[in-house]
């Protein structure tokens, strides 16, 4: 169950990302405070995954 909660996470931030670029057409200003630290969030999960997992 573990395994699975990163890749939904993943996903959802896409979604979320594509919701703020086509719907609310704001994503520019969200740069910093939304797609920055969420990418800087799934590079650590990432790292994270690659040491512990191999």
């Amino acid at each position: 169950m573990r395994l699975y909660a990163f890749p939904v996470m993943i996903i959802l931030f896409v979604l979320y990302i594509l919701y703020l670029a086509f719907i609310k057409k704001d994503l520019k200003n969200n740069l910093k405070s939304t797609v920055y630290p969420g990418l800087f969030f799934i590079g650590v999960w990432v790292l994270l995954y690659y040491v512990f997992l191999s």
